[in-house]
C-alpha cells in the first residue's frame, strides 16, 4: 500500500499514549504477581515493549527494482507546444527505487516534532523496504535530471527520518523511568493492599560506638513472556536493608587498608583464617539480640547473618584460582540462598599481580552465568554489583556484589 509518509498524527501524541497504555496494564497487574515478580524482570519487560526502535534508512544502499513502461500525462508540461486545454499522454517509463531500513515500520506514518512543510515523495512501505516510483517521458530522458529527482527524494525521506529518530531517542531516553515508577507503584499499592510488612527489613542494632580493631603483628587464632513467579501464595519476608547492605559492604571493604598497613599479617594465612579478620570488624559494628554477634561463620569460608535459620545474607571467601574455581565459588555462593532480595557478597583474594585482569575475568564469569539478569555496575577498578535470578526459584531477586583483595606475596 502507497502512503504519502510522515502524515498521520505527531510523535508526541503516539509515544505519549503508548507510555500511559504501558502504564496502565502495569496497574492491572494481579497483586501478587507483582510481589512474586522479579522487579528486575519487569522492568525489563515493560522497558522493552515501550522502548521505540528507530528507523535506519540505507540511503546508499538504493537500487532500481522494476522498470515498466507507464503513461504519462504531459498537458501541463510547459516544455511542450501546446494548445490550450489540449489532454496529451505520452509514452513513459516508470523507474521503482527500493531502499532497505531497519526499524519500526509504523514510523513511516508518523510527523516528527520538526517536519517539512513541502511535503515528502509518495512510498510504498514493506517490512525492510521503502519504494518510491520515478516516471519521465521516454522521449526527453535526461539522465542527470533523473538521478538528481532521486537523489532529492532519497534525501528528503533521510532528513525526515533523522528528525524522526530525535524524538524517538527523547522517547527511549525517558520511557525506563516511566515504567520503573508504574512498577514502583503498583508495588506500594500491592503491598498496601495486601498488607505486606516486607519493606520494614529485618531489625539490626548498630553499636553506640564500634569496637577498635587492633590489627594483629601476627596471626592469632580466634574463638525472561511476562517473567515466572513461584506458585506459592504470596508471604511477606525479612529483607536487609540497602542502607545495611551498604554499611556491611563498606566495612568489608576498609579491610583493604587492614591489609595494606601490615602486609605480614595476612600472607600466609587461608581462607577461613582471612575470614575471621572480616568477621571482627564486622561485629566491631553489630551487636546481636542474643549472642552479640549478628555475623557468625559457617562452614570454613563464608559469613552469614540468619534469621529463622534462615540465610539472609552472606559472604563467599575463596582465592583466586582461576575462572573455573571462581565459578564453583559462584555455584557453592547460591547453594546457601533462599530468601527473596537476599543481598550477598563474594570476596576473592588475589595473589597475582594483575589484579584488573583478574576482576575482568570475574565479571565474564558473572555475566555467563545462566542466573544473571543485570549488571547493576561494574568498576574494573573496584567492585561490581549484579541481579541474579535462579531457574527454580523464579521471581526471586539475589544481589551479589563482589570485591577484590590483593593479598601480599613474599619473594623467594
Amino acid at each position: 500500500m502507497k502512503i504519502f509518509p510522515f502524515r498521520d498524527g505527531s510523535t508526541f501524541a503516539t509515544f505519549r499514549k503508548l507510555a500511559e497504555e504501558v502504564s496502565k496494564e502495569i496497574q492491572s497487574l494481579d497483586n501478587e504477581y507483582v510481589l512474586k515478580a522479579s522487579q528486575t524482570e519487569l522492568e525489563e519487560y515493560y522497558i522493552k515493549k515501550v522502548t521505540i526502535k528507530p528507523l535506519i534508512l540505507h540511503a546508499d544502499q538504493y537500487y532500481i527494482e522494476n522498470q515498466t513502461g507507464t503513461k504519462i500525462d504531459a498537458s501541463h508540461d510547459f516544455n511542450r507546444v501546446l494548445f490550450s486545454g489540449e489532454h496529451v499522454i505520452i509514452q513513459g517509463t516508470r523507474l521503482d527505487i527500493a531502499i532497505p531500513f531497519e526499524g519500526e515500520s509504523d514510523l513511516w506514518k508518523i510527523r516528527a516534532s520538526t517536519f517539512s512543510l513541502g511535503g515528502y515523495p509518495k512510498i510504498e512501505v514493506r517490512d525492510d523496504l521503502i519504494v518510491l516510483n520515478i516516471s519521465f517521458p521516454d522521449d526527453s530522458a535526461d539522465p542527470e535530471r533523473l538521478k538528481s529527482e532521486i537523489n532529492s527524494d532519497i534525501q528528503s525521506l533521510a532528513d525526515a527520518v533523522r528528525n524522526l529518530n530525535c524524538d524517538v531517542k527523547n522517547h527511549n531516553s525517558t520511557a525506563p523511568q516511566t515504567v520503573k515508577s508504574a512498577i514502583q507503584r503498583k508495588r506500594q499499592l500491592a503491598e498496601a493492599t495486601i498488607g505486606a510488612v516486607s519493606a520494614l527489613g529485618i531489625p539490626m542494632k548498630r553499636r553506640d560506638k564500634p569496637l577498635t580493631f587492633v590489627v594483629p603483628t601476627k596471626w592469632r587464632e580466634s574463638p525472561t513472556r511476562r517473567p515466572k513467579v513461584p506458585t506459592e501464595t504470596y508471604k511477606p519476608e525479612p529483607v536487609l536493608e540497602e542502607a545495611e547492605y551498604q554499611h556491611i559492604l563498606e566495612v568489608i571493604r576498609s579491610m583493604s587498608l587492614v591489609i595494606e598497613r601490615s602486609p605480614a599479617a595476612f600472607t600466609f594465612l587461608d581462607e577461613e583464617a582471612i575470614r575471621t579478620h572480616f568477621l571482627l570488624q564486622l561485629n566491631g559494628h553489630y551487636e546481636g539480640s542474643a549472642t552479640g554477634e549478628t555475623f557468625n561463620a559457617s562452614g570454613k569460608t563464608d559469613i552469614l547473618i540468619r534469621v529463622d535459620n534462615r540465610n539472609i545474607f552472606i559472604a563467599e571467601c575463596k582465592f583466586w584460582r582461576g575462572s573455573k574455581s571462581f565459578n564453583e565459588a559462584v555455584d557453592q555462593l547460591l547453594s546457601y540462598l533462599s530468601w527473596r532480595d537476599t543481598k550477598c557478597a563474594l570476596l576473592t583474594f588475589n595473589k597475582n599481580k594483575d589484579s584488573t585482569a583478574v576482576r575482568q575475568k570475574m565479571h565474564e564469569v558473572i555475566e555467563k552465568r545462566p542466573e544473571h539478569r543485570k549488571t547493576i555496575f561494574s568498576n574494573p577498578h573496584g567492585d561490581a554489583r549484579y541481579v541474579f535470578i535462579k531457574e527454580s526459584d523464579p521471581g526471586r531477586e539475589i544481589i551479589i556484589t563482589t570485591q577484590l583483595y590483593d593479598i601480599p606475596v613474599v619473594d623467594k
